[in-house]
């Protein structure tokens, strides 16, 4: 591998800073002396700045080791056409090799194929087994979709408390459509759950913070039909604007609505864009 260092070095002054480069540089001598875990990194730093050839070398060489990471880098290259042609097969063997050897993201992500049947026939039980063994390390994706499969009885018997139990460890995880979910579970009074107005808004916040945008269309509802808060035009137009500067259709035609009777030129803008998108 001695062949990528000087395009190596030059990539470097080119992209990094010299703080980051010198750590860079480091793995690169692991990476040479054989760790299989600076391999991934330097095929990580290649990947970013495109040069495709010299990534898949490391990660070949990563995988020869058996590494984990090099299995599910490789896997994502594959699944998405980086570097190489795509194979949802190819993809598919490589997340499973990670996945055998505990790699989180590649046991939601062979989940995932199980559960759409991508590069293998649909297994729902499979699915649900892989995403259980991703959401105990701490998934949050996994998590979700182990609420949607007790909610909906994919793989496994309905469940609505584990179905609610799952969401919620994704919101508190920090998953944006976990977020948005326990906010409609309690909006509507879903799972065994009390509806409440005041509940779904604490969430809706919440997943509003990382831009969900439904989140943010339902803060705006909300503030409209005074719904667990105080009537407020003013904020339902903030929200809306939020949003509809996030392309949500329904939000610009809501501001082209709110806005007819006191501003039609605004309103006008706000319908043209709708009909643009």
């Amino acid at each position: 591998m001695w062949k990528h260092k000087e395009r190596f070095e030059r990539l470097l002054q080119e992209h990094v800073e010299p703080q980051t480069a010198e750590r860079l540089k480091q793995q690169f001598q692991q990476a040479l002396n054989g760790d299989s875990s600076a391999m991934v990194v330097v095929a990580r730093f290649y990947k970013e700045v495109e040069y495709l050839e010299g990534m898949h070398d490391w990660l070949k060489h990563a995988i020869d080791q058996n590494d984990a990471d090099g299995f599910f880098e490789l896997a994502n290259c594959y699944y998405l056409g980086i570097g190489v042609e795509e194979s949802i097969q190819h993809a598919f063997d490589y997340y499973e090799q990670a996945a055998q050897q505990k790699h989180p993201d590649a046991m939601n992500n062979l989940a995932d194929m199980y559960l759409n049947g991508e590069g293998t026939e649909i297994d729902e039980e499979a699915a649900f087994l892989w995403f259980s063994k991703a959401a105990k390390c701490d998934v949050v994706e996994a998590m979700y979709t182990l609420g949607m499969m007790y909610e909906q009885g994919i793989g496994t018997a309905i469940d609505d408390d584990k179905a609610f139990a799952y969401y919620e460890m994704a919101a508190k995880g920090g998953d944006s459509e976990g977020l948005y979910r326990v906010g409609m579970i309690y909006f509507n009074g879903e799972l065994k759950r009390s509806q409440s107005y005041e509940q779904a808004m604490k969430w809706f916040y919440r997943a509003a913070e990382v831009f969900q945008v439904d989140a943010l269309y339902n803060i705006a509802y909300c503030y409209e039909q005074a719904l667990g808060v105080e009537k407020s035009q003013q904020q339902a137009i903030r929200y809306y604007k939020q949003a509809a500067l996030l392309e949500d259709v329904a939000s610009m035609l809501k501001l082209a609505e709110l806005y007819e009777s006191v501003n039609p030129q605004e309103a006008k803008k706000w319908r043209q864009a709708a009909q643009q998108d």
